[in-house]
């Protein structure tokens, strides 16, 4: 052991689990939080505190090393490391953020590179410089109904819109389909940038009650007939935040519901394009009932701020047009240009392929560091973990950020008190499969630590 007893913020170290140099960070990021350490405290040396805790130098220079980079600490050359102040711009690895990861096989900064070299070259430079108020160029449209079609049937271009990414799509459609406190129903777990936008559009969202194969249909009839609600919010492929996959017998189910009760589906479709085959989407089931919204996003790159909607009919385009122009105008034409040049060409599914081939590596390791029960596609850019009836996800994505780790708490999602409570993890936000399993052994620590007072939320 050491030649001299360790400082109180490092007296338990021994028996905390994973790597010691992780439960070193650990015991700073707790002190600092809970006052222990005060902004400007200096820490022993690192070989001193080596000697004291009994580990190798090594050790103890790998964890201040992590706690510089998650602004636990500074070092001030021949002073020594001082606790910092932190705050909200420390660094954290994220599990968050569902982004695609960089794809496997592609390089992907050379491609856009290249594209926009390319486009330039081709376009008009007045065409890449002016106003679009319309709903995409005839070509980008062109474009846009090739992505959706998929291997089916080609939509007509006139019931395909553009938009500068899918929020600001589903914004024009809520304003076109609905009015203020208007009900809309949504699975009772839901995607928060959809809560956030129907409390700024003042609309009320029911939570409708799901069992294994996504939304279900009594529910749905039952609450539609309650409320009055006239719209209906979809997440049916990759359902975030519980992955789920709805069979296409259920969808079908909802679809009579929709007629029977004159509800019009909005089905938002971020993801299906990571699948290598799938259920058939609402649109293609559907076409007169649903305006269907599809990024770029999140299966190739948020680089591409670029997404696509199609609508029953060309005078629903042309109402969500004009409300499209009221809060964005348009679809920036570099980035809507390149997409379009990307469908065409192959180059996107060249993308989508590398990164459902990187999303299958990181799954496979998740698989081995996550409790069984984690729920998650092997090409999907999330897993879901439902919790122990024991266990509360705030105090342990309180816990996990003090660890440097960004994940989602189940609350975040929820539209009803009675919706489950689970723990998101996305997995391709983080920028090495290295750095993801450091990032997941950390979290699988976080969780099966006991909650005490200094990790449980107030």
């Amino acid at each position: 052991m050491g030649d001299s007893a360790a400082p109180e913020w490092a007296a338990n170290i021994r028996t905390r689990t994973g790597p010691i140099y992780l439960s070193i960070v650990d015991a700073l990021a707790e002190a600092r939080a809970a006052g222990t350490l005060q902004p400007g405290d200096r820490l022993p040396a690192q070989r001193d505190l080596a000697q004291q805790l009994g580990v190798d130098l090594t050790t103890v220079t790998r964890a201040f090393s992590e706690a510089r980079r998650r602004n636990l600490i500074d070092a001030a050359p021949g002073r020594g490391s001082f606790v910092t102040s932190g705050g909200a711009e420390e660094p954290i690895l994220d599990l968050g953020m569902i982004i695609p990861p960089s794809p496997a096989g592609v390089n992907l900064p050379g491609l856009i590179r290249s594209g926009i070299d390319g486009l330039l070259r081709r376009s008009s430079a007045d065409a890449l410089l002016s106003y679009h108020p319309d709903p995409g160029s005839p070509a980008e449209r062109a474009a846009g109904a090739e992505w959706l079609g998929g291997e089916g049937d080609r939509l007509p271009v006139g019931r395909v819109a553009v938009g500068p990414g899918a929020q600001a799509l589903l914004c024009a459609v809520m304003m076109t389909m609905s009015a203020p406190e208007d009900v809309v129903l949504a699975d009772s777990l839901t995607y928060p940038g959809f809560i956030s936008l129907a409390a700024t559009l003042q609309r009320r969202i029911a939570g409708v009650a799901a069992d294994g194969e996504g939304m279900r249909p009594d529910a749905l009839e039952a609450l539609a007939g309650a409320t009055g609600a006239r719209l209906v919010y979809l997440n049916p492929t990759l359902h975030n935040p519980t992955t789920l996959i709805m069979p296409a017998r259920r969808r079908r189910e909802l679809i009579d519901v929709a007629r029977r009760r004159n509800l019009v589906i909005i089905e938002d479709d971020p993801y299906s394009r990571l699948l290598p085959s799938g259920e058939p989407t609402f649109l293609a089931l559907a076409p007169d009932l649903t305006f269907h919204v599809a990024t770029l996003a999140k299966c190739i790159s948020p680089f591409l701020r670029t997404a696509f909607l199609a609508a029953p009919d060309a005078e629903g385009i042309d109402a969500v047009a004009q409300r499209l122009r009221s809060i964005a105008l348009m679809a920036p034409p570099l980035m809507t240009g390149l997409a379009a040049d990307w469908i065409r060409n192959g180059t996107a599914a060249e993308v989508v392929g590398g990164i459902r081939q990187e999303m299958e590596a990181r799954h496979a390791l998740a698989a081995g560091i996550l409790p069984p029960q984690a729920q998650g596609h092997p090409c999907g850019l999330h897993v879901w973990l439902p919790l122990q009836h024991d266990q509360k996800a705030a105090p342990i994505v309180h816990a996990a950020r003090r660890r440097g780790l960004a994940v989602s708490a189940g609350t975040d999602f929820a539209v009803s008190d009675d919706a489950p409570d689970g723990i998101r993890i996305a997995l391709g936000a983080v920028a090495t499969r290295s750095r993801l399993e450091e990032a997941l052994r950390s979290f699988m620590t976080t969780l099966q630590a006991p909650t005490t007072p200094t990790t449980a939320l107030v």
